[in-house]
């Protein structure tokens, strides 16, 4: 099972990324990373320059928000959710995690539009969601903070 983190809204909502991964070429990765001593040669320097690989730029790229529009969410969403918009939000939930997601929905969803957030475990088909409403113009990162231990829940903002 997993414990999904979800943003839905009757309008379109902006994607955001700080990962810093990209798609890269290998001629711009040998260049990153040239053969050194303190870097040795990897599989991809006998590659063609011309081929893309994805490059993050450290581990901690992994935990980074990531919000983007969700094709394919999980068939157990349509029971919490009938917003046509649906956002996944991706990331560890650390302090940096917490405060670009606080920027960003104070900079995205505005007064009067219909966003929510929705944390819920897939699989569980039984479960009801508590419901919270915070006004957009009033949410500050301790609202954040508690929502990162929180399981079946609606954010209405």
């Amino acid at each position: 099972m997993t414990l999904y983190s979800v943003l839905v809204a009757n309008k379109p909502l902006p994607t955001i990324d700080c990962t810093g991964i990209a798609e890269i070429t290998i001629k711009e990765l040998k260049k990153l990373y040239p053969i050194t001593v303190d870097t040795p040669e990897q599989p991809w320097h006998s590659m063609p320059d011309d081929s893309m690989i994805l490059h993050a730029p450290d581990e901690s790229a992994f935990g980074q928000l990531n919000i983007f529009e969700w094709s394919n969410p999980p068939y157990d969403l349509e029971d919490y959710n009938d917003k046509t918009y649906v956002y996944c939000i991706e990331g560890n939930w650390s302090s940096v995690f917490l405060n670009d997601l606080l920027n960003y929905l104070k900079r995205s969803i505005k007064k009067g539009q219909e966003a929510e957030l929705i944390r819920f475990w897939a699989g569980e088909y039984d479960r009801k969601l508590k419901k919270r409403h915070i006004n957009i113009e009033e949410i500050e990162l301790h609202h954040l903070e508690k929502l990162k231990s929180e399981e079946y829940i609606r954010i209405i903002f």
